[in-house]
């Protein structure tokens, strides 16, 4: 066939269900134009494709894009329970979601429905595309981050999670799954009559829980995070044995920004996280602080496009992967020991590891994480504590932005600090929501003194001043109290300060310091290893900081490594 047919008015066939239908649907899937098409022809080879032949399976790595030239596509997604139809795809379309450009798994399979001729461009050419071509790059990106959306809001095409709102270890792979944006069908075995009856058809018991049925119809029984990014495709290729110019560890706003500057002027980059894209920023519901956002944006939506962005420019984001020890003895560049034993080498290192939120000396407390205490105020734990009494402890941003949030979905909120108010810590604009709010109390100079309960929270006993203690018929706890830098990892190789922060540029110690030139403003103590956002002494706990101290470091690396 050639380029005349792929002009806009072809017919495409289209069967998109309500997930994937709506106003957005023209850019969901897009029809490339004849001008479009003659820029991506550059990028790919044309082939012949038999009907019924399947192009990619769901699940499969590393497959290429695929831009229909003639014929029909189908679009399918998977459970354990069956498949469905998402769409058909005419000519001009093409296929792959953003998990295409990271060689992650395929969220759905497609097959060809007719004979067809397609044009393949494979990984590493479409990277070089969405890079070099804006224009058209704006239109696949643009639908390949829709399809995720979509993907997450299928429900019947996808892992299925089965567990209990009492389990703490349920709790850990929803959020692991959530916060990096795989779609997943949850069934409580408490709440939906549906889990019975899945886990008496696949053999399972109580026992079992939480057990993941993945779309090839594995069963993963009480399933470690690692296995579970296995088994779905979230986790990264091998690593052991590669070497990045730079590593950036964390992938925070801090380390994606800097992630993007340095992968966007050609550096080689791996960004390792244990956890999801957007750190302890990815967590909170509704940031309007941040520049350019004069809505706000959800933390988790902004951690989605920085990672999008990241990928777009050849990064190798790695998640699941936690950095265990940093070997910074090894003459020209560093080694780090990831906790799967894989190694991998840097010639650069970048700390963006963050911070994470103290938990308060407190008899019972680990009984209950995961059965009433939180340390997110995501949607899903809103969903747990509609209709109920929460308690949010903290005075900073972030629990001003859970207790806001939370208020749309409690009974009631109740804000508990130890000191005065909440001027000294939280942003104004946040104040002024929480002293709106009818269902929001503050309780200042207060302190929580015990937890209560069987199998999950049920009390919260609460001492003010010198005042007898009060009992609060409370389920759900929030705990958002001040900052412990994430930095155990780094052994002896950087100097920190008295509360293990790290400490970078004029704040170096003279006899810490090697070279006769001074260390960059975010350098460490170490010579080619800087320290960004929240890790970093001194550093100002904003987004929007994070993201600023992320890209200047990334000119001062340049510099290193070119000297």
């Amino acid at each position: 066939m050639d380029g005349t047919s792929m002009n806009e008015n072809t017919p495409a066939q289209e069967n998109v269900p309500p997930e994937l239908d709506g106003s957005r649907r023209h850019q969901i899937f897009p029809t490339l134009n004849q001008a479009q098409f003659e820029v991506i022809s550059h990028y790919g080879e044309r082939r012949q494709i038999a009907a019924g032949t399947v192009l990619y399976r769901q699940g499969q790595r590393h497959v290429p894009m695929y831009v229909l030239l003639s014929g029909t596509l189908e679009v399918s997604r998977s459970s354990a329970l069956g498949s469905h139809v998402l769409a058909t795809q005419g000519a001009g379309m093409f296929t792959g979601e953003v998990g295409t450009l990271a060689g992650r798994a395929a969220a759905a399979t497609s097959r060809a429905l007719s004979d067809c001729e397609v044009l393949v461009i494979e990984e590493e050419a479409l990277r070089m595309l969405v890079v070099a071509e804006a224009e058209l790059s704006e239109t696949i990106m643009r639908a390949y981050i829709l399809r995720r959306v979509a993907f997450m809001a299928d429900q019947h095409g996808a892992v299925i999670l089965l567990g209990s709102q009492l389990s703490s270890d349920t709790l850990r792979l929803r959020e692991f799954m959530s916060r990096n944006a795989q779609p997943a069908a949850y069934f409580d075995l408490d709440l939906h009559p549906e889990a019975k009856a899945l886990m008496a058809r696949f053999g399972l018991g109580a026992d079992d829980l939480p057990v993941v049925l993945t779309a090839q119809g594995e069963v993963l029984k009480q399933p470690s995070i690692r296995a579970l990014a296995d088994a779905t495709g979230i986790s990264p290729d091998r690593l052991d044995g590669r070497s990045f110019d730079v590593a950036v560890v964390g992938a925070g706003p801090a380390g994606l920004a800097a992630a993007v500057y340095a992968a966007s002027e050609g550096l080689s980059v791996a960004v390792l996280d244990a956890k999801a894209p957007g750190g302890q920023a990815g967590t909170s519901s509704k940031i309007e602080n941040y520049f350019g956002f004069p809505t706000g944006i959800s933390g988790q939506a902004l951690a989605g496009r920085g990672l999008s962005q990241v990928r777009k420019f050849g990064a190798e984001v790695a998640v699941p992967v936690e950095v265990r020890d940093l070997e910074c003895k090894t003459g020209d560049g560093f080694a780090l020991g990831l906790d799967n034993g894989e190694r991998i080498a840097a010639r650069s290192i970048v700390i963006a590891t963050g911070a994470r939120y103290r938990k308060p000396d407190l008899p019972n407390l680990a009984r209950f994480e995961g059965r009433g205490v939180y340390y997110n105020a995501s949607f899903m734990e809103a969903s747990f504590s509609t209709g109920d009494e929460v308690v949010i402890v903290g005075g900073g941003n972030s629990a001003g932005q859970a207790a806001v949030f939370l208020a749309r979905h409690a009974r009631q909120v109740h804000i508990v600090v130890r000191g005065a108010g909440l001027a000294a810590s939280m942003s104004h604009y946040l104040i002024q929501r929480i002293e709106a709010a009818s269902n929001i109390t503050l309780h200042t100079a207060t302190r929580i003194v015990e937890l209560c309960g069987e199998s999950k929270l049920e009390r919260i006993v609460l001492q003010t001043g010198q005042e007898r203690p009060q009992n609060l018929p409370v389920r759900h706890l929030f705990l958002f109290l001040g900052a412990e830098p994430n930095t155990a990892w780094l052994g002896d190789c950087v100097a920190l300060d008295a509360r293990q922060f790290v400490l970078t540029g004029p704040q170096v110690p003279a006899q810490a310091w090697s070279l006769a030139r001074p260390p960059h403003a975010l350098e460490t103590s170490r010579p080619g290893i800087f320290a960004v956002g929240d890790v970093r002494s001194g550093s100002v706990k904003r987004v929007a900081a994070a993201v600023g101290e992320g890209s200047a470091a990334v000119q001062a690396l340049h510099q290193v490594l070119t000297a």
